[in-house]
């Protein structure tokens, strides 16, 4: 009975270890806490101020990582390991442990191999990995020392985007052709995602001569999918306060967002906050100055619309090119008017200047 007391002891103290810890982490937190409201003047919290809080910490959970904040978070990990990062965090006020993490794994962790690039086995090797693991980058990014997961995935976009470039726009066996989906087709597709799920997009391209993996994933989600809300117009209030509120919490992760309202995707809560719900969205009427920018914008970036938004701020990209061809089918409409107003005159100008061809009566 000696070893099996021996082993229980054993398991209680492990258990008491880490209580411990987690009741020294929780003090650390608490004094930081209290250090940070301390330092801050004491004055009363309205409704006004807890919202102009709320805006400064959710602007700046999504603005750039600067140089000091880098080299403070590599420190701090050098002093508390690459494991606490609720206590880092802590040391941020405006970055929570998921942001500190993802910004030292992805881009300043010593192991990583940024400098280093791609090689022609490496790519293979990659291309293979993706063929059995599809978008498990964490366990492919495991094969390449040095690499993290979000360049593993960049890598796989980029060699995607690559091959599609390649394929020759005359060979229509490999190139999709620019047309709607067959009934045939989509009943095809309903039946091998139903088969082999919503993964392998490679192979269910593969089975749709004509057709990419990024058509099968596009088609599926947006017209097949049961599960994907349809159809314009169909967001509710309270939709709209949960996706305000995601946006506020999380950041702009759309696809992170999608996960908490059932039946929408990430694209649709992108054009939903983007075009109706942000409130940075300038509804005014367009000045004189706009209209000069998005006029240069367009001849330089074309129907880049992400593009031309940027140039002017308040303005979404739909906005933007609803706006644009809105103003040139007026600009058609009044240069077909004029012409038609042109021909009309022309031709009743000829018709006063036409010799009188009637016949008169003759006198007897």
């Amino acid at each position: 009975m000696a070893p099996a007391a021996s082993a229980v002891e054993r398991e209680a103290g492990t258990k008491r270890q880490r209580i411990e810890r987690l009741i020294q982490r929780g003090d650390l937190l608490a004094n930081a806490q209290q250090e940070r409201q301390s330092d801050a003047p004491s004055e009363p919290r309205t409704s006004s101020s807890r919202k102009a809080s709320s805006a400064q910490v959710f602007t700046a959970k999504r603005s750039s990582w600067t140089p000091q904040e880098d080299a403070k978070l590599c420190k701090l990990v050098q002093q508390l390991g690459s494991c606490n990062w609720s206590e880092i965090a802590t040391h941020f006020p405006a970055r929570d442990r998921k942001r500190c993490r993802e910004r030292f794994v992805n881009h300043l962790a010593p192991s990583l191999a940024a400098s280093r690039g791609w090689s022609a086995a490496d790519d293979e090797k990659l291309l293979q990995l993706q063929r059995t693991l599809h978008s498990q980058w964490s366990k492919m990014a495991c094969q390449f020392a040095g690499r993290s997961a979000e360049s593993v995935k960049n890598r796989c976009l980029l060699l995607a985007r690559r091959a599609e470039d390649r394929r020759p726009s005359s060979d229509s066996r490999n190139r999709a052709p620019a047309q709607r989906w067959t009934a045939a087709e989509k009943d095809k597709l309903w039946t091998l995602v139903e088969t082999n799920g919503a993964k392998n997009w490679l192979f269910i391209a593969s089975q749709l001569p004509g057709r990419t993996d990024l058509q099968c994933l596009q088609q599926w989600h947006r017209t097949l999918d049961g599960k994907v809300v349809k159809g314009k117009g169909t967001w509710t209030e309270r939709e709209d306060r949960l996706l305000m509120e995601k946006v506020e919490e999380i950041g702009r992760n759309w696809t992170q967002i999608a996960a908490f309202l059932p039946g929408r995707v990430g694209s649709q809560c992108r054009e939903r906050f983007l075009n109706h719900l942000d409130p940075t969205i300038n509804s005014a009427p367009w000045t004189a100055a706009e209209e000069a920018i998005l006029t240069d914008a367009v001849e330089k970036y074309s129907t880049q619309w992400g593009l031309i938004a940027e140039k002017l701020p308040g303005r979404s990209d739909n906005a933007v090119k609803n706006h644009w061809y809105s103003r040139e089918r007026r600009r058609m409409l009044d240069a077909a008017s004029s012409s038609v107003q042109s021909s009309s005159l022309h031709s009743s100008s000829i018709t006063c200047n036409l010799p009188h061809t009637g016949t008169h009566p003759v006198s007897s």
